[in-house]
């Protein structure tokens, strides 16, 4: 004679395997997007968005319309040493101004213009431009 016990067991055996498919179904998937963190974007702690990282070179794209800047002025850290490649394009001429990195660049309307700033001396630095007088971003080199 067959008792409950019996024919519940495998089913219970079973249960409690299933349990821990959840689990492991997230370690894997931690590691497997760990190994790939290399070639993401990299906000890292300054929030803006857009900066995507490639080795020792940050990349960021700036877009001025009016006096809309997007993505919107935020702090993009820069170890020292490193660079950041700026790309802006603005829908007016205008002047660029990287204080710190005594960096000035003219803007043509709709022309992307490209500034390449290297970090070389720790502190906080504002990007803007003179007409109107607009913060793109602060680049805080440590």
């Amino acid at each position: 004679m067959v008792t409950l016990c019996q024919t519940a067991l495998p089913r219970i055996v079973a249960m409690r395997a299933f349990r821990a498919l959840p689990y492991a179904v997230c370690v894997l998937a931690l590691v497997v997007t760990g190994g790939c963190s290399s070639s993401s974007p990299d906000p890292g702690s300054s929030g803006a968005g857009g900066v995507v990282s490639t080795g020792s070179v940050k990349r960021l794209a700036v877009t001025i319309t009016g006096t809309t800047v997007t993505p919107a002025p935020a702090q993009v850290d820069l170890p020292l040493g490193s660079t950041l490649e700026l790309v802006v394009t603005s829908d007016h001429d205008d002047e660029l101004h990287a204080h710190g990195f005594d960096v000035e660049e003219a803007l043509k309307s709709g022309v992307p213009t490209t500034l390449r700033l290297t970090g070389k001396e720790p502190g906080s630095y504002e990007v803007e431009t003179h007409e109107p007088a607009l913060t793109l971003l602060t680049v805080a080199v440590r």
